[in-house]
C-alpha cells in the first residue's frame, strides 16, 4: 500500500498526544492530511493527502520522524527481504537498514526478530540496488508484526528508533544521570555542551545523578538540596552541597549552568527557570516539566512561551529516559 506521510516513534501512552501535536505542525506548515493514531503502538503515522511530503518537523513528543515510502502487510515467510527489495526503488538510502520495532509492549517482542532479519534485508537490498544510494539518506522498516512492515527514510535520523543506547557506570549515584546524558547528546548543539572549568548549580542534587555527569564532563557544581548527596559526590572537591531549599536559592554570582529536576507542577518549574534567567543567573538550563494526566501538550507549551519570555530559546523532548516528563533545553540568546 503506497503512502505518503510521516512516522513518528514515540512513548508508548502518549500516541494522542503526539498526534495532536503532529496535526498542529502540519495545519502550521499548510500540509493537509490525517493521523493514524493508536494507545500503546508506540508511534503514529500521519498520512498527507496532498503530493508534494515536506521534511517531517522536528517534535516534543516524537523521538524520531521519517517520510514514508510505503505499507506493506501479509509478508510471506522466507521471501520477506524479496517482498519488500520488490516493492521499492533503487538508490534509495545508505548501505545499513535499520530494521525496528515499536517501543511498546508488544512491539519489543519483536526485538529479536529484527534482529536477525537485519543482515537479510541489507544483503537483499543491496543485491536489489536500493540501499546503494545516497549516504545520507536512511532507509527504515518498522515492523510492527513479522509480516506487516511499514517503510520510511530519513536524512537526520541519529539513533535506531529515536534511542540513545546509553550505559552509566554502576558508580554513578542514580539512574536520573542517564536522562542528563541523553539531554546533552540530543538537544544541546555540540559547540554548547558542557567544558571543563564552567560552573553549574543543581537544583534539588540529591542523591546527585546530574552533578555527576557534569562532574565527568569537568565543571565545578553547586549542588542545593536539604537531602544528602552520594559519598562521592559528598567527599569530592569539586562539589559544594549547600543544605538550601532548591527554590529560594539564589547565587552571588551567575553560573554557566542551571540543572533542575525537582518534583512539582510544571508552571512552578517554568517560572522559577525564567526567574533566572531574567536576572541573568545563569546561561544556559536543562531542565525537567512533570507532566498533568490532563492536556500535557498544552501544558508543555505555556511552560516553554514562560520561559522563553525570559530571552531564551529552547529546545523541548520527551526522551527516552524520560517518563511523565518533558525535558528542556534553554540558552540566553546573545
Amino acid at each position: 500500500m503506497q503512502t505518503k506521510g510521516w512516522l513518528f516513534h514515540c512513548r508508548s501512552g502518549y500516541e494522542s498526544t503526539l498526534a495532536s501535536e503532529v496535526s498542529a505542525a502540519a495545519d502550521s506548515l499548510g500540509v493537509h492530511g490525517f493521523c493514524r493514531a493508536r494507545k500503546g503502538d508506540g508511534f503514529v503515522v500521519f498520512e498527507v493527502l496532498s503530493t508534494d511530503v515536506p521534511p517531517p518537523p522536528q517534535l516534543i513528543f516524537a523521538r524520531s520522524g521519517s517520510t514514508l515510502l510505503t505499507e506493506l502487510d501479509n509478508l510471506p515467510k522466507g521471501q520477506r527481504a524479496e517482498h519488500i527489495a520488490a516493492s521499492l526503488q533503487q538508490n534509495l538510502g545508505s548501505a545499513t537498514p535499520w530494521v525496528e520495532y515499536p517501543d511498546s509492549p508488544e512491539g519489543r517482542h519483536l526485538a529479536r526478530f529484527c534482529r536477525r532479519f537485519s543482515g537479510a534485508a541489507k544483503r537483499t537490498l543491496e543485491a536489489s540496488k536500493v540501499i546503494a544510494g545516497d549516504p545520507r539518506q536512511r532507509l527504515h522498516l518498522l515492523f510492527t508484526d513479522s509480516s506487516r512492515v511499514i517503510i520510511s527514510v530519513s536524512t537526520d535520523s541519529t539513533w535506531p528508533m529515536g534511542i540513545p543506547r546509553l550505559r552509566i557506570p554502576k558508580t554513578a549515584p542514580s539512574r536520573s544521570a542517564l536522562k542528563l546524558e541523553e539531554a546533552l547528546l540530543r538537544l544541546v548543539p555540540g559547540d554548547e555542551t558542557p567544558s571543563p572549568g564552567e560552573h553549574a548549580i543543581d537544583l534539588g542534587a540529591a542523591p546527585g545523578g546530574w552533578s555527576w555527569i557534569m562532574r565527568q564532563r569537568g565543571a565545578k557544581v553547586t549542588a542545593v538540596d536539604n537531602g544528602p548527596l552520594a559519598r562521592q559526590l559528598a567527599d569530592d572537591p569539586g562539589v559544594v552541597h549547600l543544605e538550601q531549599d532548591a527554590f529560594r536559592y539564589r547565587p552571588a554570582q551567575p553560573a554557566d549552568w542551571l540543572l533542575c529536576d525537582v518534583v512539582d507542577r510544571p508552571h512552578g518549574v517554568a517560572k522559577l527557570i525564567y526567574r533566572w534567567f531574567e536576572k541573568r543567573l545563569c546561561k544556559a538550563a536543562v531542565f525537567n516539566l512533570k507532566l498533568p494526566m490532563r492536556e500535557p501538550l498544552n501544558t508543555v507549551k505555556s511552560c516553554l512561551k514562560v520561559v522563553s519570555a525570559s530571552g531564551v530559546r529552547v529546545h523541548a523532548a520527551q526522551l527516552y529516559h524520560d517518563r511523565e516528563e518533558i525535558t528542556v533545553y534553554a540558552r540566553l540568546v546573545e
